[in-house]
């Protein structure tokens, strides 16, 4: 499997890897090319007996075709494992756990999204009903008040008083006898006071979805033992497969209206 630059603590293993990966004699040859060296000295590097310097790391990046993030890691990375002194290397590591622990915070890997006033977002994460109706109204199929209060099993009067409140602070528009969905997403960053409703809410959900499970739907549970590095490896993949559905869900044609949820927790107490 391939992994990414952010699972490394050194760049020459990371380096290998990606060589390798992509068949290394070959590669090797290519990326030797195109850092301006020779391809004897890539394998110098890969046995540790030389350093990658700054310029040929930036060409690397090119020919690894990195992102912005990514090659700012390998970067540092590459200034780390160069560093003469043990005080800079630690200087280089504070700024790679820096990127690390921005990269386990969930709003900054999905990115910041407008917000409503506290006492909106109070309404708004009381029930699951504001954001299931929200977000039901991006669906053509399901933009009137019958059609939304069919669907999710609520009676019309719910259906128009949260319809009614959603259209007052721009969540959605009022087009003839249609709701079409204003602000794009809300999202709520893990120190918000409303987050652990937020979770309740759609937890209490999937529990009800238990009883009429569609061939549609999944539900898992599993109870695991595993090391400390593997549950910060399996985080940052989880993470990562977030981030991939939203870029799906993005682009995804509005037919279906569903909740994702995913529960990975310790159960130490």
């Amino acid at each position: 499997m391939d992994k990414s630059v952010f699972e490394f603590s050194h760049y020459r293993p990371y380096f290998r890897h990606r060589l390798e990966a992509a068949g290394a004699r070959g590669s090797k040859a290519q990326i030797a090319e195109s850092m301006g060296v020779q391809a004897t000295y890539v394998s110098q590097v890969l046995q540790e007996k030389a350093h990658l310097s700054l310029e040929q790391a930036e060409a690397a990046n090119i020919f690894l075709k990195h992102t912005t993030q990514e090659s700012h890691f390998f970067l540092m990375l590459v200034q780390k494992d160069r560093a003469g002194t043990k005080s800079l290397r630690e200087y280089f590591q504070k700024q790679l756990d820096d990127v690390l622990n921005a990269r386990m915070v969930l709003t900054e890997r999905l990115g910041k999204s407008q917000q409503l006033e506290e006492k909106d977002r109070s309404w708004y994460y009381a029930s699951w009903t504001p954001s299931a109706i929200h977000i039901a109204t991006t669906i053509p199929t399901l933009r009137t008040v019958e059609k939304i209060s069919a669907a999710l099993n609520l009676t019309n009067e719910k259906v128009i008083e949260t319809l009614e409140h959603l259209e007052s602070v721009g969540l959605v528009r009022k087009e003839g006898l249609e709701f079409h969905p204003g602000l794009q997403q809300i999202r709520l960053g893990k120190d918000s006071h409303h987050i652990l409703k937020h979770h309740t809410n759609w937890r209490l959900q999937a529990m009800q979805s238990l009883d009429r499970e569609k061939i549609n739907e999944l539900h898992y549970s599993g109870v695991v033992s595993l090391s400390a590095s593997d549950v910060v490896k399996i985080k940052d993949q989880l993470l990562e497969s977030i981030k991939n559905n939203i870029s799906i869900i993005k682009d995804s044609k509005e037919e279906e209206l569903f909740c994702m949820t995913i529960d990975f927790f310790d159960l130490k107490r």
